[in-house]
């Protein structure tokens, strides 16, 4: 029996120097992210998030565990995993775009775990105001936006949005195009989709309404489906000018944007992560931040694909 035991000591001991030569000592801190989607501006707030909390956390000798679930843009999903992390007794929870921070500030309700979210565009219209939750938002400066269009078309007649009519953070972002637009003097044209193979169609609703110009705001079906946007803009022959609502899709389908930086909103997330886990700063303390720069690029490729010559003045701004 005596040898059973040492026997039983021994392997415990060999585990325990495998697991600590392994580096599975346990982290200080568990950290579970909830992303609605996968897509360039999505993954840029979570790579931000994730390597700047890590920084802080390792210049105080410290350590954090991320548990990464996706929702493949399913609300259920979005839901159960909230519920998943909570389950794991997580120390704080990041949640990327509207529809997750949702689920998340529901499935925390009770136990007061601390939410903090990013690219999300309105809080106060989402309704995340809980006293647990926090973040940064990726409210565009959409009037910039649309003045822009106005410079690359400064002759147009009417621009038409496109966005999904299932995504509150794109109603919110297509209203105030519309009413920018139309304090303009421009028509605005409606070009709401609930599926990506609406997307044909709006095309050729735009060319029969003789749209100059599109809008696509920051959109979560419309940015993973960027390239079947470009595709049809050229098999529909509509070759219509696009800006996008942030910079990664309009790298595949627009021509110009005044974008946000999603990889500083989230890094910005992950300092109000830091000072909650570590106590520096309350919850209640951080009151959710807007971003504050907005960054001009263009893409002559998209440009030359559908003969769209970007004006001067627009060029010149790249340089300033």
């Amino acid at each position: 029996m005596r040898k059973i035991v040492v026997a039983v000591l021994l392997i415990a001991i060999m585990l325990c120097s495998i697991c600590a030569f392994a580096g599975c000592t346990p982290a200080d801190y568990k950290v579970g992210i909830v992303q609605h989607i996968e897509h360039i501006a999505l993954d840029k707030s979570n790579e931000g998030f994730r390597n700047k909390l890590t920084e802080l956390m390792k210049a105080d000798g410290k350590t954090v565990k991320f548990y990464v679930r996706n929702a493949n843009g399913d609300t259920t999903n979005n839901t159960t995993a909230a519920d998943t992390l909570v389950a794991q007794r997580v120390d704080l929870i990041f949640a990327i775009s509207t529809p997750s921070a949702q689920a998340v500030q529901a499935s925390t309700s009770e136990s007061k775990i601390p939410v903090v979210f990013s690219a999300v565009t309105s809080a106060t219209e989402a309704d995340l105001t809980a006293e647990n939750v926090t973040g940064t938002t990726d409210l565009n400066d959409i009037k910039k936006q649309i003045d822009l269009m106005i410079e690359l078309v400064p002759n147009a007649k009417k621009f038409g949005v496109m966005y999904t009519t299932s995504e509150q953070n794109s109603i919110i972002q297509k209203n105030m195009a519309k009413n920018y637009i139309e304090s303009k003097g421009i028509t605005f044209v409606d070009g709401g989709i609930t599926e990506t193979d609406q997307i044909e169609q709006v095309f050729k609703t735009f060319q029969s309404q003789k749209v100059d110009c599109i809008y696509i705001p920051t959109d979560n079906k419309l940015a993973t489906a960027a390239d079947t946007v470009h595709a049809f803009n050229l098999s529909t022959e509509s070759y219509l000018p696009i800006v996008c609502g942030e910079g990664g899709m309009n790298d595949i389908c627009g021509i110009a944007t005044y974008g946000v930086d999603y990889y500083a909103i989230g890094a910005r997330a992950g300092e109000m992560a830091y000072e909650i886990l570590t106590g520096k700063k309350s919850i209640k303390d951080i009151p959710v931040e807007n971003p504050t720069g907005f960054e001009l690029s263009v893409n002559k490729t998209v440009a030359k694909a559908i003969g769209f010559t970007i004006p001067q003045s627009v060029l010149d701004k790249l340089s300033k």
